[in-house]
Formats: C-alpha cells, structure tokens, sequence
C-alpha cells in the first residue's frame, strides 16, 4: 500500500518485466488537488532512464526537457 499527500507528484515502476504489476488507485477527497506537472517532474532527482521510459523517449529529450525547467540563478 501506498499513500500519496494530496497534490504530490508520484510515479511507479515494476522492475521486473517477467512478473507483471497490478494497482488500484483512489483519491481521498472529491477534490484531489492539482499540479504543475512538467516543472514538479523535471525538478526532481528521478532518474533520466526512468523518466524516458515513462514518456517514451530518450535520456537527451528528457536532459533537453530538463534545461528549460532548471531553477531561475
């Protein structure tokens, strides 16, 4: 079991392809929440490869996506 505060951007990964995963997912409130995806997931230390899997593409579109959401100097 997992639980996830509202508005918290999370992500699952079944590391073995042999054995297929199974969830069940609900919200607690009627209102779960938002969030700005692309910065909140960009700006986390998930790693590159897993990110790529995720949207379906390439660890240089995810470090390319990744330069555009880098905190402001």
């Amino acid at each position: 079991m997992f639980v996830f505060p509202k508005g918290l951007v999370h992500f699952q990964l079944n590391a073995d392809a042999q054995k297929p995963a199974f969830a069940i997912s609900a919200f607690g409130s009627a209102n779960a929440g938002t969030v700005s995806i692309p910065s909140t997931l960009f700006n986390t230390s998930i790693d590159d490869k897993v990110l790529a899997l995720a949207f379906k593409t390439d660890v240089a579109t995810i470090r390319t996506l990744k330069k555009g959401f880098a905190p402001k100097a």
